[in-house]
């Protein structure tokens, strides 16, 4: 199996993700210690927020690599209902 360059990206950001998952509580510290950046700090740590603002950087990554009307057609393909 020899993986495309786009998935090789995917495969990066999604471990990106999670890591960025298990470390909210840093960046929730983080917006406590410094109140000038406290609203930057704060929505990245928030658990919710961090897949979408991660799965919004795939989009532009495929949308950089591939074309646009792919990355249109990846997120028309996906299935945005919460289990």
């Amino acid at each position: 199996m020899n993986p495309s360059t786009i998935q090789l990206i995917a495969s990066c950001l999604f471990a990106v993700a999670v890591l960025h998952t298990f470390s909210t509580s840093i960046f929730q510290n983080l917006a406590h210690k410094h109140p000038n950046h406290a609203g930057l700090f704060h929505l990245l740590g928030e658990v919710e927020a961090v897949f979408g603002f991660w799965a919004l950087i795939l989009v532009l990554a495929i949308g950089i690599m591939v074309g646009g009307s792919e990355s249109v057609q990846y997120l028309e393909s996906r299935n945005y209902t919460e289990p």
